[in-house]
């Protein structure tokens, strides 16, 4: 599976330094059990700083986030930062266990990270570089610093923005809430040519149950079996995968 690395759109406050080198890749924890990138952005700016300090913002569920731009200076080790970049993992891992779906990501953007743009940065915990206890002694450190390739099966990496990724979803959710009474099964004459790929696809997945003629959908439903279909194939296309 494919790397998607989402870009929100950041507002800084001010102009970001660039860095002098990397050394280092630095490995965090939120010290959070949830938040969003947008949290971590607005903490950090009430700090005093520019907005967001890592690079990169990993979730629970494996998505990652892009925070700094990958040549600008971060703030996420101190008397550090023009040496190093850094990725935070959402999770409080002085305490919790990492999802195995987060780890996987980690290691893909490391292998990525290492392949592409830092071959010779160094993968370290924010407590070996820095006066901390980040990211905590529950972080798999040592297994993502010595098995972070054997975890990253795929390597290619596709970024989209934050726009494109919700888009899809967005009108799923806007379609799930309309209401009409116009019926189709899954046999009828009536039902549009358009539906029928997708209709099937969900029948298959089941995502909508019955067989035959005993599918009552309106036209509303039938619109999200379509958008659902095509938010899977649009999604399947970026990661490599079949639908």
């Amino acid at each position: 599976m494919s790397v998607i690395i989402i870009s929100p759109n950041w507002h800084w406050n001010g102009a970001l330094a660039n860095r002098a080198r990397t050394d280092y890749i630095a490995l965090h924890h939120a010290e959070a059990s949830s938040c969003t990138a947008e949290q971590v952005d607005q903490w950090h700016k009430e700090n005093g700083w520019s907005g967001i300090g890592y690079h990169f913002f990993v979730r629970k569920d494996g998505k990652i986030y892009r925070g700094r731009p990958l040549d600008k200076q971060g703030a996420h080790v101190y008397g550090m930062n023009n040496r190093s970049i850094g990725i935070c993992a959402e999770g409080k891992y002085s305490t919790e266990t990492m999802p195995d779906e987060q780890k996987r990501a980690i290691c893909r953007l490391l292998a990525y990270l290492k392949d592409c743009y830092y071959p010779n940065a160094q993968i370290v915990g924010h407590k070996e570089i820095g006066d901390s206890d980040c990211p905590g002694r529950n972080y798999p450190l040592e297994d993502i610093k010595q098995n972070y390739r054997a975890y990253a099966a795929e390597k290619e990496v596709d970024e989209v923005s934050r726009e494109e990724y919700n888009a899809l979803a967005a009108r799923v959710e806007k379609l799930e809430k309309q209401q009409d009474t116009m019926i189709y099964n899954y046999v009828d004459k009536n039902m549009p040519a358009w539906a029928h790929e997708a209709v099937k696809w969900c029948v298959d997945k089941g995502i909508i149950q019955g067989t035959g003629d005993g599918l009552g959908l309106s036209n509303t439903k039938l619109w999200v079996c379509v958008v659902m279909y095509r938010l899977a194939k649009y999604i399947a296309k970026l990661v490599g995968m079949k639908v």
